[in-house]
């Protein structure tokens, strides 16, 4: 048997079978966490990126509108859509993507 790093423990370690089935339950669970802990690099999140391009695409187009149009227009237009948004954000921030350990 390996005695190396394996799913994150010292060595050693993996002789434990209860210590082997929590890494396991880890690595089922949580992949990015058990990566972190085992020293890999993990996967960047998929859904980072469609932000970024989101966010990328929409700001400057948000600010080529409100440099065109009166301030107070524009302050009014942003303060609604900051209104309406802001639930619909954190509404999409409790959902999440999954990868998160839920409660047993």
């Amino acid at each position: 048997m390996d005695h190396g790093m394996d799913h994150g423990m010292p060595h050693g370690s993996d002789d434990d079978p209860v210590l082997r089935e929590l890494a396991d339950d880890l690595a089922r669970d949580d992949p990015r966490l058990a990566a972190l802990l085992d020293g890999a690099e993990p996967a960047p999140a998929p859904h980072r990126a469609r932000t970024r391009l989101v966010l990328l695409a929409t700001v400057p187009l948000l600010v080529a509108l409100g440099l065109l149009l009166p301030p107070t227009v524009a302050v009014g237009a942003t303060a609604m859509l900051l209104a309406i948004a802001s639930p619909l954000v954190v509404c999409w921030l409790c959902a999440g993507d999954g990868t998160a350990p839920h409660a047993r």
